[in-house]
């Protein structure tokens, strides 16, 4: 089995519902500018998603009702994101022990307060691992 579809196996398996590998190297001059010449030096990233339960969506436009908000936070967001770290450092020991460097990176953990980024952008290696556009959001991948 090639390392792609095992990590991908792993993925899926865990409880992902979105699994894509992105090249890196149309947005190398972007993320070594936002996280530095360590980050900057991998050439591909694995993107993975967990999609929300839609019952906590369709209440998000009542997310004013403390209750709505709380269990968003919660459901939406906190266990989310641990899932995703979770999966991230999995997948991140089997390319590890097949030979290769990896790191996780924090899925919702704030780098830089002043310009609100984390050490890399996780929408950047969804858009270019194919998961969708990145919003009213501009990036210049020079």
């Amino acid at each position: 089995m090639d390392l792609n579809k095992e990590f991908r196996k792993t993925a899926l398996d865990e409880g992902a519902d979105y699994f894509g590998v992105a090249d890196l190297s149309s947005a190398h001059g972007f993320i070594k500018e936002q996280g530095g010449n360590e980050v900057a030096s991998y050439l591909l990233a694995i993107s993975l998603g967990i999609r929300i339960i839609d019952s906590i969506v369709d209440q998000l436009p009542q997310r004013e009702e403390r209750a709505v908000a709380v269990n968003y936070r919660h459901h939406g967001y906190d266990i989310i994101n641990r899932r995703l770290d979770l999966l991230a450092s999995r997948i991140s020991s089997q390319i590890q022990n097949n030979g290769y460097k990896a790191l996780p990176i924090p899925s919702s953990e704030r780098y830089d307060d002043e310009r609100i980024c984390a050490v890399f952008s996780h929408k950047l290696a969804a858009h270019l691992a194919g998961h969708g556009w990145i919003g009213k959001l501009y990036v210049d991948h020079t």
